[in-house]
């Protein structure tokens, strides 16, 4: 069966579900490494506030931070060249008042630096909680997406909780293939974000990629909907099982821009024929 054919039939059965009515987009995957919060591995404390975005948004296999002097204390040491990351806290300083002389309480934004205890350090393996790497299995894209990002020279990383594609490094991260629902669902997800690949200047040049486009912008959602699709239709030309109800319901997530460019589901779905054509190497 031909990409057009396929792209047609994705097309509409996602559109037929979200006219339907679909449940909530729910995510399809779990961290292999479940340890909630990200906490210091010396003191045990979780952190709070800014620090729990700065730390969770890094992909990393532990949720587990210590300073360079914490991991010392604990037996271990920072990796050679390992990457700190920010974390910052308030001081608060009692002064006196030049002119009423009365003591007050003045905050002041302090900062200082942590390392990942499993990506950036040694010998605390044993202090971690949860599955150790030794115990992830490698992950297996399909062989047709492994020769797309083989051929292409895009840098697959697999870790954390977070899927996404940066175009700056022509990165694809994405959890470990272990931390899904079902293999299947790992290779959709995957294929998403390498849809977004095809975008970048010197592949396909969609605007949503070679532009700065804020979340919820009108470029934004179109390659959304690009990505979706193209998952949908990648999956079905390299015999996966998309996972039809959660990407309509993904897909209906942007219903206010579809209902507003009512063309959007036929265009989108264009240039993610061209994509998944792009992947496959189709011509």
């Amino acid at each position: 069966m031909k990409t057009k054919e396929i792209q047609e039939q994705v097309t509409n059965k996602l559109t037929s579900l979200m006219n339907e009515g679909v449940n909530p987009f729910q995510q399809c995957w779990k961290g292999v490494r479940e340890n909630g919060m990200p906490y210091n591995l010396n003191s045990k404390r979780a952190y709070s506030g800014t620090n729990v975005a700065l730390l969770l948004l890094q992909a990393t296999p532990c949720n587990a931070w210590v300073t360079y002097k914490g991991a010392s204390e604990l037996g271990g040491n920072v990796k050679k060249g390992a990457k700190s990351t920010l974390v910052i806290y308030w001081k608060f300083l009692k002064i006196k008042d030049k002119e009423t002389k009365e003591e007050k309480t003045v905050p002041m934004l302090k900062s200082y630096r942590v390392f990942n205890a499993l990506r950036d350090c040694e010998g605390l393996e044993h202090l971690v909680e949860g599955m150790k790497p030794e115990d992830i299995l490698p992950s297996e894209p399909e062989t047709a997406l492994q020769d797309y990002v083989d051929r292409e020279g895009i840098t697959l990383s697999h870790g954390g909780n977070r899927a996404y594609y940066q175009p700056s490094k022509d990165l694809v991260q994405m959890p470990h293939e272990q931390a899904f629902f079902s293999r299947d669902q790992y290779q959709g997800v995957l294929a998403h974000e390498l849809i977004h690949s095809t975008g970048i200047e010197k592949r396909l040049n969609r605007k949503g990629l070679t532009e700065k486009a804020a979340f919820g912008s009108t470029s934004y959602a179109f390659e959304e909907l690009v990505a979706e699709f193209g998952a949908c239709i990648t999956c079905a030309m390299i015999a996966i099982e998309p996972d039809w109800n959660n990407s309509a319901a993904y897909l209906k997530g942007w219903s206010k821009k579809l209902t507003e460019n009512p063309n959007w589901a036929v265009s989108a779905s264009g240039q993610a024929g061209k994509a998944t054509n792009f992947i496959l190497g189709i011509a």
